[in-house]
């Protein structure tokens, strides 16, 4: 299966391809660092299965100056396309992959779960696995009958 998605300008362009690493909603306190957000709804990629089609040249990399993490944007339009993390993955908001495919999001890369779920900030009310401390392992409600 192959992904498109773009900035707003579209003078980049990227192909994402295979199947996400993982599919879920991030709560961990990196990303809000990095992104500014209480939680993100992410797919993460293995850097060989994201390519860039067009506009290698028009993206721009901001180094978080204390994590091991970064964000790849537009330089024209500032759209984040993808972040890095420590484990060097391709993390891509699901909202941007809706946003490409006429406002849905594929049924395959809808979040399945929630990780690292005791550093949220907010509680969220569903019926989806929320893992402690990563993507999977021990379970909130496990420990906090949650």
């Amino acid at each position: 299966m192959t992904y498109k998605i773009h900035c707003k300008c579209e003078r980049v362009e990227i192909s994402l391809s295979n199947k996400p690493i993982v599919h879920a909603f991030c709560h961990c306190e990196d990303c809000r660092e990095l992104l500014d957000i209480p939680f993100h709804s992410v797919t993460a990629w293995k850097e060989e299965n994201v390519s860039i089609d067009k506009g290698m040249d028009k993206i721009t990399v901001f180094q978080h100056p204390t994590l091991n993490m970064q964000k790849h944007f537009c330089k024209h339009c500032g759209e984040v396309l993808f972040n890095t993390n420590g484990m060097n993955w391709r993390v891509v908001s699901q909202l941007l992959i809706s946003k490409c495919n006429d406002n849905e999001l594929p049924q395959e890369l809808i979040s399945n779960r929630h990780f690292f779920y005791e550093q949220r900030v907010t509680d969220i009310k569903d019926d989806l696995p929320k893992y402690l401390r990563g993507t999977d392992g021990p379970l909130y409600q496990d420990f906090c009958g949650g």
